[in-house]
């Protein structure tokens, strides 16, 4: 922990908030791997994050400019040792306004495509994977938090808004509950500015999606709409249920 704060340090000083650099990525490489991999290793599982194709080509998956993130998930038929292999592409990390919570609270989604439990989309490949609806909850639920304990913060922590403020302190009330709802929703700035590249519309933490599905869809390819998606994280910082905008009980 200290050599990671160390070279938090290090990197920090010459690095702009407005996008990540590999160096920073690797900070919350090295977080993620510290905070799951014991976890996993007593599962029979392991979490690979940008695992190169080939040892000489260390950075590929950071060198590619696309903005992408993805999960693909393996299980040795001779051994059992589940893979949890997620991707964060060079530019995705490289968009103006990403921070490194920004870059966690994506490997925190696509982690819980893998781990985040039901609903699960239907199988391709014989691969399970949780809907995209069940892996925003899972990262603003479980996972975020964890991560925020052992990543340095970049700049002071502050809600928001008043409104986003309130909404925490009706729910917690210990101090370092309250900063890490704070935290919180201070990256889920981050989260609307990607979902803006995603739909037409903006998106508020005032104004929920008023959808109420009768069936949760389970189809691979199924997104829930970018405010939707809004109203599922915040229900995951703020511990509530699902919203039933795409969950169906």
């Amino acid at each position: 922990m200290f050599k990671l704060l160390a070279i938090f340090s290090l990197c920090f000083s010459f690095s702009a908030v407005a996008q990540v650099t590999l160096a920073e990525f690797q900070i919350v490489k090295a977080v993620f791997e510290l905070e799951f991999g014991p976890e996993l290793k007593a599962q029979n599982a392991r979490l690979n994050i940008n695992r190169p194709p080939t040892p000489a080509t260390p950075n590929f998956w950071w060198d590619l400019e696309a903005a992408h993130a993805s999960y693909s998930g393996y299980k040795d038929p001779q051994t059992g040792l589940q893979d949890h292999n997620l991707y964060l592409f060079g530019g995705y990390g490289k968009m103006v306004g990403m921070t490194m919570d920004g870059v966690a609270m994506t490997l925190c989604h696509e982690l819980g495509h893998g781990i985040g439990g039901a609903p699960y989309k239907n199988k391709t490949d014989n691969i399970q994977a949780s809907t995209e609806g069940q892996s925003d909850y899972y990262a603003a639920r479980y996972c975020i938090k964890r991560i925020f304990k052992r990543l340095p913060e970049e700049v002071p922590v502050k809600a928001p808004d008043t409104y986003t403020a309130k909404l925490c302190e009706a729910k917690f009330k210990k101090s370092e509950d309250l900063k890490l709802c704070y935290r919180g929703f201070q990256e889920l700035e981050v989260e609307r500015m990607f979902l803006r590249t995603q739909g037409p519309n903006d998106t508020y933490y005032d104004t929920p999606d008023k959808t109420v599905v009768k069936k949760t869809d389970l189809s691979p390819t199924f997104y829930p709409s970018p405010q939707c998606r809004l109203d599922t994280m915040m229900a995951g910082l703020l511990e509530k249920e699902r919203p039933r905008c795409w969950f169906a009980p």
